[in-house]
């Protein structure tokens, strides 16, 4: 019975994880395909990548000499 459950546990995650990055990449300006298709591959192992990549496109975008606070 659990040989037939981690599958499809298997597949949910990646779905939802692929989702979870399409969203947040497209609230960040950022490919959301590509995000989307890394998260369906790497689930939560790519939470950090993705942390680092928008911090450096904020500040890319914003300059390095500028302030910039999370209120």
């Amino acid at each position: 019975m659990i040989m037939l459950v981690w599958p499809i546990a298997l597949l949910t995650a990646a779905i939802f994880f692929g989702g979870y990055f399409y969203v947040e990449a497209t609230k960040a300006g950022m490919k959301k395909e590509r995000w989307a298709l890394a998260g369906l591959a790497l689930g939560p192992m790519l939470f950090p990548l993705f942390s680092f990549h928008r911090y450096i496109q904020m500040k890319r975008d914003t300059g390095l000499n500028n302030i910039w606070m999370a209120a």
